[in-house]
């Protein structure tokens, strides 16, 4: 039996607002007492968030199959001379047979089905004459423009693309020694690849990629931290590769899905808009209405196909739904190298367009730093997020904690520790951290 929203809640397709309403009531409750997988959840909340409303449920009522065709004829009698057939048959089958002579004459030859490179999924929707890869297929019998932003054609339903795409879409746990420090989301590239980002990759001594119902134990294969991206090689995972989209077929106020581990939640799904496109050192970072959270970051940011497009990345406190995720052709061109990362680089534009506002948000305080103690000799690197959380790696220690700014002071709080630092000195590029018993930290940004 084909899966429909009725279905995911139990319902009939005639069923009343009110049996609705009681149906997500019942599942609710029964997902609160664990008996359903929050992941099966995730499509209960879709059901019922377009089944309870009398807009979209009509609309998607619409979607689902035409209407048969029915006649109401009267029933003729059979003659002595043998078969009769009533004359509406007889001409609703000619205009058959004719319409069908006229649409193969004037329909353009099918294209050929798109087959993704290696480790790729294959598939022959066309959309559009756009290739897995995003890019146009070389034809040279037709010219055909990349699938694009707000074309319809190749657009899926949320279900879809949520059976889509959740094979690729990964948890991510960091530990350091035994302990679990941390949690983020990463993307199936194929085989033992997943791509996510170096903030959540390098925040804990030892990484476990979580895909499906199998955990796996990973290391980083490429960081590269200048564009917060990093590569993980992933032993015993065989998994299939998502398509990549790039972001030059992305237009300001396409639909977009993401799809990552908030909190840890495997797979949840929301969907949102290009609310902007920001050119960025060589790129361009898109900013996005979709919903993420902590925990989010390194998971897909997908086009209404099912194209990858970006890796969810960061999202600003200080405003509303203001959310970003790198570019995913930036992935084909990744190199290790350090660097300050997506926020810092974003926290540093802003900063100089407005530095007294920058200065007292704490704005410039974001990014990567590497801090000196000149007296103990001692040297660490401090991430400030733009979230407000950070982490302090010290030899082989990672170190998770928060942190607040406000009129030149810094506050740090860890597990354990809390501590205020007097900020003498902040610029772009340096900054100097007093502690209260009158050691200072020089740190210059990475």
């Amino acid at each position: 039996m084909k899966r429909t929203l009725y279905t995911i809640l139990g319902v009939d397709p005639l069923a009343t607002p009110e049996e609705i309403a009681a149906a997500y009531t019942r599942l609710e409750a029964a997902f609160q007492s664990g008996s359903i997988d929050r992941n099966d959840f995730v499509l209960v909340r879709e059901a019922f968030a377009v089944l309870s409303n009398k807009d979209k449920r009509g609309h998607y009522d619409r979607s689902q199959v035409a209407p048969p065709l029915t006649r109401s004829v009267d029933a003729v009698p059979a003659s002595g001379s043998g078969f009769n057939l009533d004359w509406r048959y007889g001409l609703a089958a000619g205009l058959l047979v004719a319409g069908i002579v006229y649409w193969s004459k004037g329909r353009a030859p099918a294209a050929p089905p798109v087959v993704a490179g290696q480790g790729a999924i294959q598939t022959a929707m066309q959309d559009n004459g756009a290739s897995a890869d995003g890019f146009p297929s070389q034809s040279q019998s037709q010219t055909v423009s990349a699938a694009g932003a707000g074309n319809p054609s190749g657009a899926l339903g949320m279900e879809d693309l949520f059976a889509k795409l959740s094979p690729f879409v990964a948890r991510i746990n960091m530990y350091n020694g035994g302990n679990m420090v941390g949690t983020g989301s990463g993307v199936a590239l194929g085989g033992d690849e997943i791509i996510t980002n170096c903030h959540v990759a390098l925040a804990g001594s030892r990484l476990q990629v979580k895909l499906g119902q199998d955990s796996y134990d990973a290391t980083v294969s490429v960081a590269d931290e200048e564009r917060d991206l990093c590569r993980l090689s992933v032993k015993g995972l065989n998994a299939p590769a998502v398509v990549i989209g790039a972001s030059g077929d992305l237009r300001t106020g396409q639909r977009v899905i993401a799809i990552g581990a908030p909190h840890g939640l495997d797979l949840t799904i929301s969907d949102g808009i290009v609310s902007s496109l920001r050119p960025l050192d060589g790129g361009t970072l898109i900013q996005t209405t979709a919903p993420v959270s902590p925990g989010s970051s390194g998971g897909g940011l997908f086009d209404s196909s099912g194209r990858l497009v970006g890796i969810v990345t960061f999202q600003m406190r200080t405003g509303q739904n203001l959310n970003f995720a790198a570019p995913a052709e930036w992935i084909g061109s990744m190199r290790t190298r350090r660097g300050s990362g997506l926020v810092g680089k974003m926290s540093a534009e802003r900063a100089q367009e407005n530095p007294a506002q920058s200065a007292q948000n704490g704005d410039m305080v974001v990014g990567e730093w590497h801090c000196n103690d000149p007296i103990g000799g001692t040297s660490v690197l401090i991430s400030f997020n733009d979230d407000r959380t950070l982490q302090m790696r010290y030899e082989n220690r990672v170190s998770p904690g928060r942190w607040m700014y406000r009129d030149s002071q810094l506050a740090i709080q860890f597990s354990n520790v809390n501590d205020t630092l007097r900020v003498e000195e902040l610029s772009r590029d340096k900054m100097i951290l007093k502690f209260n018993v009158g050691q200072r930290l020089v740190c210059a940004r990475r």
